[in-house]
C-alpha cells in the first residue's frame, strides 16, 4: 500500500488549527457575554457611540434637553508640575458645561481626593491663556461607582461649595456627582443603574444602551476584528496563555488555551457569568474552577 504522510499531515494540522480557532472564538464569545457597563474598557467602547454619552448624562444631571457638542474618550491631561492624568471620558454639551465621566469599580480608586484632582486639572485644561477667570465653564465629575462609597444608602450624592457660615452656595461652578449603581430604585436612576449591571443586552431598560451593547456583543461584530474589541479581548485572553508563558513551551500555550475555552463553554451553559469575568482576570480562581469542574 502507498503511504502518504505528507498528506495525512496537512490534514491533521488543518483540522488542529479549526479546533484552535472554535476554542478561541468560544472564549472571546463566552468573555464578551460576560461583560458589563462596569467593565472600565467596555464602557469605552460602549460611549464611543455619542448618543450612549449624551442618553447616560441626561439620567444623572436630569436634564432630557442635554445635548453633547463634542466628546473625548481616554482624554490625556498633562501636568508639567506633577501627576497627570487619562480621562476616561470628557465631554463638552452645547452650553460649553464640561463632564467628566469615570467608571470606578474599586472604592480606593474613588476617593473625594481624586475626584478633587480631577476636576483640578479639568481647570487647569479649560481656561487658556489670556482668558479671564469668569470664563472658566461649569464643570461636573461623575464617578460612577460600583458600591456606595459614602454608605448613606443614595443613589447620588451631589458635591459642591458651600459658604460655611449662611449654607448659601460658593458659586465656583465646580461640582463633583457620585452615582452608586448599588442602589436600586424604581426611577430613572435605578434603571440605569440595573443597565450598568446587565450583561444580556435584551434586559436593559435604554433602548439606546441595549442596542449599543447588542451590537458589540453580536457575532457578526466580533468577527469583523473591531480594534478596540480585540484591545478589550486581549486583557481577558491573556490568561488563556499564562501558564503556557511560565513554562515557555508552544505545548503549554495550546494546553492553556484549550483548557479556558473548555472553562469558558461550561461556565457559559450553566449561565455562570460572574465567574467567567473573574476567571478570565484571577488566576487563583481560575484554577479553583479546574478543581471544581475536573479540568485538571
Amino acid at each position: 500500500m502507498p503511504q502518504f504522510p505528507a498528506k495525512n499531515s496537512k490534514n491533521s494540522k488543518e483540522q488542529h488549527t479549526l479546533q484552535k480557532s472554535s476554542s478561541q472564538l468560544e472564549v472571546k464569545q463566552a468573555i464578551i457575554s460576560s461583560l458589563t457597563l462596569m467593565d472600565d474598557i467596555f464602557i469605552k467602547i460602549v460611549l464611543q457611540d455619542k448618543q450612549c454619552t449624551e442618553f447616560i448624562l441626561q439620567v444623572i444631571m436630569e436634564n432630557d434637553s442635554l445635548r453633547l457638542k463634542d466628546q473625548c474618550i481616554q482624554k490625556d491631561t498633562p501636568n508639567i508640575h506633577g501627576h497627570s492624568l487619562v480621562l476616561d471620558c470628557y465631554c463638552e454639551d452645547k452650553e460649553h458645561n464640561l463632564y467628566n465621566i469615570e467608571i470606578q469599580n474599586d472604592s480606593q480608586e474613588a476617593i473625594p481626593k481624586r475626584a478633587r484632582f480631577h476636576a483640578s486639572l479639568i481647570d487647569i485644561h479649560s481656561l487658556k491663556k489670556g482668558q479671564n477667570f469668569k470664563q472658566l465653564p461649569k464643570t461636573y465629575v461623575i464617578f460612577i461607582t460600583a458600591k456606595d462609597i459614602f454608605k448613606r444608602g443614595l443613589q447620588s450624592y451631589h458635591i459642591e461649595r458651600i459658604i460655611k457660615e449662611n449654607g448659601q452656595p460658593f458659586d465656583d461652578d465646580s461640582y463633583i456627582i457620585y452615582f452608586n449603581t448599588s442602589k436600586i430604585e424604581n426611577n430613572s436612576l435605578g434603571r440605569l443603574a440595573e443597565d450598568f449591571h446587565a450583561n444580556n443586552p435584551k434586559q436593559m431598560h435604554s433602548t439606546i444602551l441595549s442596542k449599543r451593547v447588542a451590537e458589540l456583543k453580536s457575532t457578526d461584530f466580533m468577527q469583523k476584528g473591531d480594534k478596540n474589541m480585540n484591545i478589550l479581548l486581549e486583557r481577558y485572553r491573556q490568561a488563556a496563555l499564562e501558564e503556557g508563558r511560565e513554562e515557555g513551551r508552544e505545548e503549554g500555550r495550546e494546553e492553556g488555551s484549550e483548557k479556558l475555552a473548555q472553562l469558558m463553554g461550561i461556565l457559559a451553559e450553566s449561565g455562570r457569568l460572574e465567574d467567567i469575568k473573574k476567571a478570565s482576570k484571577d488566576k487563583r480562581y481560575r484554577k479553583k474552577l479546574f478543581r471544581e469542574l475536573n479540568l485538571m
